[in-house]
């Protein structure tokens, strides 16, 4: 490099006005990352980063899964193994998406002091260095985060081999995953970031044809966070469920499930301090209102469903009956049932035709789902009226199978009110265990078929 090009070391650097303060100089350069993102067609490799390095921070930090794991066993007996090999398994998947998001810095990027030298080097020397870039900061973002983050995964991994993993183990590769996470400026700003407009744009088109119509400033901007919200639980969703049918460890999905939970908490508190009385105050229509608070309700009690019904299953005492993998999929069928009627019943509220097959390539409606639900209850309850007949040869394992076949296929479409009791009376139902008391208990169950199947067809009208 010639000496005219040293001293002409500015046209390297961005013109700066003076007037920027430091974080708007931050902001813009993590800005110019993102678009660099953009150009490189890499948005979702970014969202799904973003998503694994959250589910971590959640599975850190949730004391209602740590209640869950341990609560069969005492403060001084917890072992950490599911922890540390859950750690393993979604470093792998933090690891391959720096790997696709790591690019060069542009050159005025780099330290002054590196530039110099690496230009006199060039310049000057004969003789190569191959080992000058391990003593000053890389090119690119992510070389030494992935290389920290092998090693650590690495020794996280041998220390899973022992008899048990101590808290304070544990604890330890926490501690040095935080501090090195901390030192790279990108990921710190993508975590503290709530939203990334390149990322979290909802590219529906009659979604977004609603938000660009409404009038009201204020509305309009509580209705486009709310349709944000929605959207990412719904690319959640359908990210747990990609990536449950291709993993072999099912535990890798469980932080997902985590991000899952803080985004529907998200919405459901965005909607209480905001949406609803920005919606009260511009929608003249009572129905619609009331409509839309029956369904935030209801996801609620999907919310339930999921966290206080499906996941304290996972970690069952009897683990050997369970089917986790089974358990991950009803989360998402739950899920996905929920926030596709919230979703569609806000949208109606502003746009009356639309309905929810043209918002969404696969939607089942409520309704439909009711119906379908509707029939196949009708025909366990005629199954049960034949065994209490006297021509019947139907013996009470008979039954239990029809039941059981019901729960492993469309239980989760029940709301939750009828999922709660159906699975209280099937509790009893296998308690029991075929005792003189199951005809009893079959009787009653029969009764709460039949007023369930009377609500059915009152909300089918």
């Amino acid at each position: 490099m010639s000496t005219k090009d040293i001293e002409n070391i500015t046209e390297f650097f961005p013109e700066d006005s003076g007037d920027k303060t430091p974080e708007e100089k931050w902001d813009s350069i993590f800005q110019g990352w993102i678009n660099t993102v953009d150009q490189k067609n890499l948005s979702l490799n970014l969202f799904e980063l973003k998503l694994w390095l959250e589910s971590m921070e959640s599975f850190f930090n949730s004391s209602y899964l740590e209640k869950l794991v341990f609560k069969y066993t005492t403060t001084n007996l917890r072992n950490y193994e599911f922890y540390m090999t859950t750690f393993v398994q979604v470093t792998g998947r933090i690891i391959a998406h720096l790997k696709d998001l790591d690019f060069k810095k542009d050159k005025y990027l780099l330290n002054f002091e590196e530039f110099i030298v690496e230009s006199i080097l060039e310049g000057t020397m004969i003789k190569t260095f191959p080992y000058l870039r391990d003593v000053y900061l890389p090119e690119s973002w992510f070389y030494s985060l992935r290389i920290f983050l092998q090693n650590l995964k690495t020794l996280a991994a041998e220390m899973t081999h022992g008899e048990m993993v101590p808290q304070r183990i544990f604890f330890s590769v926490k501690k040095l995953y935080h501090k090195e996470l901390i030192n790279n400026p990108i990921i710190v700003t993508l975590l503290k970031r709530k939203f990334v407009p390149k990322m979290d744009k909802v590219y529906q088109k009659d979604i977004s044809e609603i938000i660009a119509t409404i009038g009201d400033k204020d509305l309009k901007k509580h209705v486009g966070i709310f349709f944000v919200f929605a959207f990412r639980i719904v690319k959640i969703y359908n990210f747990i469920e990609s990536n449950l049918n291709k993993s072999r460890h099912v535990n890798l999905i469980l932080p997902l499930t985590l991000v899952l939970k803080k985004n529907l908490e998200n919405i459901f508190l965005f909607y209480e301090n905001f949406m609803e009385e920005s919606l009260k105050k511009n929608i003249k229509g009572k129905t619609d209102l009331k409509k839309i608070a029956e369904v935030m309700e209801s996801l609620k009690s999907e919310y339930k469903k999921i966290y206080e019904g499906e996941l304290p299953n996972y970690f069952s005492a009897n683990q050997e009956r369970i089917n986790r993998r089974k358990i991950i999929k009803n989360i998402v069928i739950i899920s996905d049932v929920a926030i596709q009627e919230l979703i569609e019943t806000v949208a109606k509220t502003f746009k009356p035709e639309i309905s929810g097959s043209t918002i969404f390539e696969v939607h089942i409606s409520r309704k439909q789902q009711s119906m379908e639900v509707r029939n196949k209850l009708s025909k366990l309850y005629d199954r049960i009226g034949e065994y209490f007949s006297k021509k019947s040869n139907l013996t009470p394992a008979d039954i239990m199978f029809d039941i059981n076949l019901f729960i492993e296929t469309d239980l989760n479409y029940l709301l939750f009110k009828d999922w709660n009791e159906f699975l209280s009376y099937h509790s009893n139902l296998v308690k029991i265990n075929f005792s003189s008391e199951f005809d009893h208990n079959l009787r009653s169950f029969q009764n709460f078929l039949s007023g369930l199947l009377k609500d059915l067809g009152d909300n089918k009208k």
